[in-house]
């Protein structure tokens, strides 16, 4: 893990709390503009600190304690820093961030973690069901029955709609639009999740100055 502040990401929001009113105002109408334009807002506002996978800060295991005591080197780099970051209680855009991770790889490394038992599995579904999700691990479908949104029954007829479609006309309609038109889910719960997939493999690298001050850039590789 590179070193970084602790908490970088509080630095950062810090540094944007601090602009003056007449730019945060702006930003402030910038971002509005873009999250009331689209089906986004539910879905944000429906987030809270306990359900936000990247707010989550991981847990150590026995298991995970003594391996980042001992550093046998029988894990990946990437895992070592996923332990380093559960010890330091760095949530997971923390670590991301320290680590010049997108989200995509991070949740990818926790799974590893937590499937090696070296960090607790998180208690909430949502979380849970998120990180399988921008991992790659599981699709859209299994998604929402992870989070108890539909259930199995509900996911194999919506999977049953879109073949017979795609049998029928030879287009394959999105399963998020089938689930919709079945009335298991509205376009505010699909469209959510989708914009966080779409933008989890994005790179977030705060540069530090010599004056310890942030600016940042969004990039799509490394």
């Amino acid at each position: 893990m590179q070193v970084l502040p602790r908490d970088i990401f509080k630095s950062i929001i810090k540094e944007i709390f601090n602009l003056p009113v007449w730019i945060k105002q702006i930003i402030y109408l910038e971002l509005k503009q873009e999250f009331e334009s689209s089906e986004i807002k539910r879905y944000f506002s429906a987030i809270t600190r306990d359900n936000c996978f990247q707010l989550y800060i991981p847990k150590l295991t026995y298991t995970g304690r003594k391996e980042i005591e001992k550093k046998a080197g029988k894990h990946s780099e990437e895992i070592y820093n996923i332990l380093e970051g559960a010890f330091q209680e760095l949530s997971i855009v923390e670590i991301a961030i320290s680590n010049n991770w997108n989200l995509h790889e991070c949740s990818k490394y926790f799974l590893e973690a937590m499937d090696n038992d070296l960090v607790a599995k998180p208690t909430s579904p949502a979380l849970r069901g998120t990180a399988l999700y921008m991992a790659g691990r599981i699709r859209l479908g299994e998604y929402f029955v992870k989070i108890n949104k539909i259930n199995m029954e509900q996911l194999d007829e919506a999977l049953r709609n879109q073949k017979y479609i795609e049998d029928s006309i030879g287009d394959k309609p999105g399963l998020a639009d089938i689930l919709i038109d079945l009335g298991f889910l509205t376009k505010e719960d699909t469209e959510g999740i989708l914009f966080l997939k779409k933008d989890c493999k994005k790179y977030f690298k705060p540069a530090i100055t010599e004056e310890n001050k942030f600016f940042t850039g969004a990039e799509t590789g490394k």
